[in-house]
């Protein structure tokens, strides 16, 4: 199949050259290329064939891929089929060598014996040897030829039922300590029985302990012969098998290939999908592991043997695939042709509203696709410029809110110099009110002054406020308090600079004016799915609702209607730092409190949102 798109895509990528060429380069075909620019006829029946023959092909495609993938789906299903009965096949072989161990290792009398370190020669030697190896015959199912025990204790001492292909083997050999080592496993490997075997046998290796103290192996030889039977009508040629121990070492194989079956291990456990190579030679595989002995069998299918009959079929395929190719590259080039003027048309509007912000200007006389693309084009321009008036909109009211707090600032430090010296002569003096005032708008003034940063922490905030009530209990001439309640960790979180003083000043100026007991101010702070509610409540006279709705209404206003910054301010910063993330409301009943929510997100990039701003 890949030959098939390989042929087509080279055919195809010659042709498309000769379009794709500079027009110097063009005047190698001249006549050609003469032909179709000045005979509108000979586009127009070439645009008619393809709108005939392109449905054609187009069901050639589709035919032939699908009648390849049934060929491809049938033969593997009847692979897949076969190897279900091998495995079983092994599966059934594997369980009954297994019981057969189990009978083995489980009969008192054969771990006695094998425990005793008897002597052969004697008597009774002779007849625990022969009871050994008469059990062994006895449970034989496939033939001692076909299927062979032995049975090695660690007095070297060797029991079989009548092979003796493993009389030479001893409890310390090689054989025997692989065995050992694998236990308490199985050992698996491939071996020669005979010098003259063309295919070695399967042997299957188990250790007999008791106690943790090895007392005998045990090995089952399994011949070419049995495994052959196992395979049925599986031939060589048509259908390789390849039958791996769980190791993934080859232990059969009814094929004949000059690779060396580690070699052959290799290409099989490397395949990419269902396809593999041997010997360059395609060949779709099955692959299936049995569910008891964890065998791995592997069939292979010759790709000449699956398609032989598809070679006519492809020949007519790549013609069809060719052809298809050549009316798609002619059929583009000439769309694209015209379709470039207006494309070029768009672009060169477009780079001119980017270098001088001038609006595009289209005339397209067709309802198509690309006037949907110019009046997007269009819309964007709008949308951009709008943004661009937004954001100098937002900068200029940021910059006279800078203005209007650097108009309200004072020298710093002339003040400080005169404020100590207010503090150090009320000290002096005995007058506690004084120093009181005193230290509090100090303190205030280096929060304003030192401070640039659009944000302060919460715990600034607070500070800075109860600075303001111990100045305006006095100016006021009644007590008034603050009770927070705010979590330590909320403390720590960012809030805009002097933003909570306006709200505590409406709430001194509305709710205790002509009010006769002690002001209490009460404000709470919760963290709310990344909000931060802020809770500003006092027990004063409340406020009227339509003075509400005159606070909240500022808001809609405009910088040149009013002076005060204030309320107005708070609002103005809030909406331009999280635009329409923040809530403000206020409650009253008019006559005993008055209560403002606010709310904003925390996650706010304070740094970026301070530049935005500016």
């Amino acid at each position: 199949m890949s030959d098939i798109f390989s042929d087509g895509i080279i055919c195809i990528y010659s042709i498309s050259n000769i379009f794709d060429q500079e027009a110097p380069q063009l005047e190698k075909y001249p006549k050609l290329v003469h032909y179709f620019k000045s005979h509108f006829n000979a586009r127009l029946v070439l645009l008619l064939l393809i709108n005939g023959i392109v449905p054609v092909l187009l069901i050639s495609l589709t035919t032939y891929p699908f009648w390849f993938r049934t060929m491809r789906s049938k033969e593997l299903t009847f692979t897949y089929s076969r190897i279900s009965t091998i495995n079983q096949a092994l599966d059934s072989l594997t369980t009954d060598i297994e019981q057969n161990i189990t009978h083995i290792f489980s009969n008192e009398n054969i771990r006695s014996y094998l425990k005793d370190n008897y002597d052969e020669v004697t008597v009774e030697g002779h007849k625990k040897h022969m009871l050994i190896e008469n059990f062994l015959k006895s449970i034989s199912n496939y033939g001692e030829v076909a299927c062979s025990y032995t049975l090695i204790d660690r007095y070297d001492r060797i029991y079989t039922n009548g092979s003796n292909v493993n009389r030479l083997q001893n409890f310390d050999g090689p054989l025997c300590e692989n065995i050992k080592q694998a236990s308490p496993g199985t050992y698996c490997t491939e071996r020669n029985l005979y010098s003259t075997d063309s295919q070695k046998a399967l042997t299957y290796g188990r250790v007999l302990k008791e106690d943790d103290e090895i007392l005998a192996v045990i090995l089952v030889d399994i011949s070419p012969e049995l495994l052959h039977s196992i395979l049925g009508d599986y031939d060589g040629e048509n259908y390789q098998v390849f039958i791996a121990n769980p190791n993934n070492e080859l232990i059969y194989t009814n094929a004949i290939h000059s690779l060396s079956k580690p070699e052959i291990m290799e290409h099989l456990l490397s395949a990419q999908g269902t396809t593999v190579t041997l010997e360059r030679e395609p060949y779709e595989m099955a692959h299936a592991s049995s569910l008891l002995s964890n065998y791995h069998t592997y069939v292979l299918v010759p790709h000449t043997y699956i398609y032989k009959d598809s070679g006519n079929i492809r020949i007519l395929f790549v013609i069809i695939l060719i052809l298809v190719f050549l009316q798609t590259i002619t059929c583009s080039r000439i769309i694209s042709k015209s379709l470039s003027r207006k494309i070029l048309l768009i672009k060169n509007e477009l780079l001119r509203f980017i270098t001088t912000r001038e609006k595009s200007v289209f005339h397209h006389k067709n309802n198509d696709e690309l006037k949907e693309i110019s009046d997007g084009i269009v819309y964007l321009e709008n949308e951009i410029d709008k943004m661009l008036e937004e954001i100098q909109s937002n900068a200029e009211k940021q910059r006279r809110l800078e203005l209007q707090t650097l108009q309200q600032q004072l020298n710093p430090h002339m003040i400080y110099n005169a404020l100590n010296t207010i503090t150090q002569l009320a000290s002096l003096q005995g007058v506690k009110n004084i120093e009181e005032v005193s230290l509090a708008f100090t303190r205030m003034l280096k929060l304003v002054s030192k401070n640039t940063e659009n944000f302060v922490t919460l715990r600034q905030e607070i500070g800075f406020i109860k600075d303001y009530i111990s100045i305006k209990k006095y100016n006021n001439f009644q007590d008034i308090t603050l009770q927070c309640d705010v979590a330590d960790p909320l403390l720590e979180l960012p809030v805009l600079k002097l933003l909570l003083q306006p709200f505590i000043e409406n709430c001194i100026k509305h709710g205790f004016s002509n009010f006769e007991k002690d002001g209490i101010i009460f404000l709470y702070a919760y963290l709310e799915e990344e909000q931060l509610h802020i809770i500003i409540e006092d027990n004063g006279s409340g406020i009227r609702k339509d003075q509400i709705d005159q606070i909240l209404s500022l808001s809609c206003q405009t910088e040149e209607t009013y002076s005060n910054i204030g309320i107005r301010t708070c609002i103005e910063r809030l909406r331009l730092q999280y635009g329409s993330r923040f809530t403000l409301s206020i409650a009253s009943d008019g006559q005993t409190f008055t209560r403002i929510l606010l709310s904003y997100p925390v996650k706010e990039d304070s740094h970026a949102s301070d530049t935005s701003c500016r």
